[in-house]
């Protein structure tokens, strides 16, 4: 005997109307009707309910209906699999957010995080860097001893919190990178980077550098000297209250226009 037959059976057996059977079960007597003409059929959960008001057990039920049990049977497993489908959507989407908002937060942060962070574009900037007629002590880095005792001084080894300005609209960084000794009439540098990571440089000259970056920038390097540790200092001294990061960028102005 079919499900639909077997629960009209009972139903009536239990001298149950369809609206007074729906009830019992939370559901439109609609829904009773559509499966007592075997249109539809109660899932799993529902077979259990019946089985407890109808008060019969659940395998006296669905005994002959062989078509009904594999198609409850089917659903089950296409519920499982849609469980885990899901449960795998949502590992997916919670791994892409988190790393969306790792990768967004840490921008400047971490050169190699920068290098293969895709959320970063790369962008061209122009520096004015030291040389030797210009620099100074704190320019230098000091390189470990040779077998000798004797300690060298270099320039450009690395250089060090170099202003980046990238755009006319003066939008700018301190990066770091290797260089070298810049020849003396190409004291600048064309700084290739996506976020804190320096991909390459080129040394060039004040007039290679587009017109509208140079606008934002000082011609001679010892305008910028200190400055990245006058801007730690600025942001020391603002502890407490909001102020951005030192590696978050920020804007030059020269006044030229």
């Amino acid at each position: 005997m079919e499900l639909s037959e077997q629960l009209k059976k009972y139903r009536k057996q239990e001298r149950l109307t369809q609206k007074e059977l729906a009830m019992k079960l939370n559901v439109s007597d609609k829904t009773i009707s559509s499966w007592e003409t075997g249109r539809t059929y109660p899932d799993i959960s529902l077979l259990l309910n019946l089985s407890s008001v109808l008060k019969v057990s659940l395998d006296e039920f669905l005994r002959g209906d062989i078509k009904t049990v594999e198609k409850i049977d089917k659903d089950l497993k296409l519920k499982k699999v849609y469980k885990y489908w899901l449960i795998a959507l949502l590992i997916v989407l919670v791994a892409i957010g988190g790393s969306t908002v790792f990768l967004h937060t840490y921008q400047y942060r971490n050169d190699l995080v920068d290098r293969f962070n895709p959320l970063l574009p790369t962008k061209i900037g122009y520096a004015a860097l030291p040389t030797e007629k210009t620099a100074v002590a704190a320019d230098y880095t000091t390189i470990k001893a040779d077998n000798k005792g004797k300690a060298t001084k270099l320039l450009g080894s690395p250089f060090k919190h170099m202003v980046v300005t990238d755009d006319a609209w003066g939008n700018s960084h301190f990066l770091s990178f290797y260089g070298g000794l810049p020849p003396e009439d190409k004291p600048y540098a064309m700084v290739e980077h996506k976020g804190g990571y320096v991909s390459r440089i080129n040394f060039v000259s004040w007039e290679t550098i587009p017109k509208s970056i140079r606008n934002n920038m000082f011609k001679n390097y010892s305008d910028y000297r200190g400055m990245y540790q006058d801007t730690a200092e600025a942001n020391k001294k603002l502890k407490g209250s909001y102020h951005p990061d030192i590696r978050d960028g920020f804007m030059m102005r020269t006044g030229k226009y």
